[in-house]
């Protein structure tokens, strides 16, 4: 049967002297080098490439997954003669049943998601590797486009991505192994990749749980501290009803959303005092503290709203003692 390609470059008359390993062994070298800078900034930096670069190798893997699938035309003839009454032995059948089509090519192409899940029905990744790496991407736009990630937290998401990704290129199996160089150096191949991004990190799980449970507990605190304000400024009584005079706007509004997770504070305190136990595996670390981090999400824009306005009451008070 006739080759599909899938992706563009995969495609190209020129495939086999693109040095495509080789800008990825550059990438990695910059992205150790900026990891290593200590800077928030040098650590933003990292974490678009580490996105990259995983983006590049989960897609070379859809493409050696899908360019030696029958063509579109081909199962379409075939299932054409099954729809009619034809006969189909088990494996024309099962090929057909997991022929990728052009419009969930055009999805996989586009979005990362649709590639982790392809790779995890045939069996490539997990569905926590999945889950894991979906909300990585998700951190780094996060950090690039919405700036909205903690700063203190982008260093360890910068561990934790090298080290899968790391794994991944160890994993990745390309159609063609050696890609020919336009240089004079020596050309790299995908196994001797592995090991040069986590070369000189500390992948302890259990190091990693301590600093991913220090960041759930100093957030989880934060929440519970403009929970205590929220519900002083709504005058909340014993019985738990808020003082009947204030006015019904937007800020009581707002208060009343903070007070009203009150009743979930123990359950989300234990979750994150838990995450320093979770050292089986870096993606059993990883889950449950994107679990928290997605419900503390929901609540944070909140808190930090209240902390702006806090912030400008302080300061409007200061002017007033100085006269200004």
């Amino acid at each position: 049967m006739p080759m599909q390609p899938f992706a563009a470059d995969w495609d190209r008359a020129t495939a086999q002297q693109a040095e495509q390993w080789n800008w990825l062994a550059v990438e990695i070298a910059e992205i150790r080098r900026c990891a290593a800078a200590g800077d928030q900034a040098h650590d933003r930096l990292a974490l678009i490439l580490l996105d990259h670069l995983v983006e590049v190798v989960i897609s070379r893997e859809v493409n050696a997954r899908l360019a030696l699938q029958a063509a579109d035309s081909i199962i379409a003839e075939i299932r054409e003669s099954r729809d009619n009454g034809g006969e189909l032995t088990e494996k024309l059948s099962r090929l057909v049943d997991e022929h990728v089509g052009p419009d969930r090519r055009e999805k996989i192409d586009k979005h990362l998601n649709e590639k982790t899940r392809f790779l995890k029905q045939k069996g490539v990744l997990t569905a926590q590797e999945c889950e894991v790496l979906d909300r990585l991407h998700q951190y780094r736009n996060a950090a690039y486009h919405r700036d909205t990630l903690e700063p203190d937290l982008i260093s360890d998401l910068v561990l934790a991505y090298r080290v899968l990704a790391d794994e991944l290129i160890g994993r990745h199996r390309p159609i063609a192994w050696t890609m020919a160089s336009s240089g004079s150096g020596p050309v790299v191949t995908p196994q001797q990749l592995r090991g040069r991004l986590s070369e000189g990190v500390d992948a302890d799980v259990k190091a990693m749980a301590r600093r991913f449970h220090g960041h759930a507990v100093k957030r989880v605190k934060a929440v519970a501290a403009a929970v205590a304000i929220a519900r002083q400024m709504l005058g909340i009584d014993s019985s738990g009803k808020a003082d009947p005079s204030l006015p019904d706007d937007e800020m009581a509004s707002m208060l009343t959303g903070l007070s009203n997770v009150s009743k979930d504070l123990p359950a989300w305190a234990k979750q994150a005092d838990g995450l320093k136990s979770k050292t089986s595996s870096l993606t059993g670390l990883m889950i449950p503290f994107i679990n928290l981090d997605r419900t503390l999400n929901r609540i944070e824009p909140s808190v930090r709203r209240l902390e702006m306005i806090l912030d400008y009451w302080e300061q409007e008070r200061i002017d007033e003692i100085r006269g200004k």
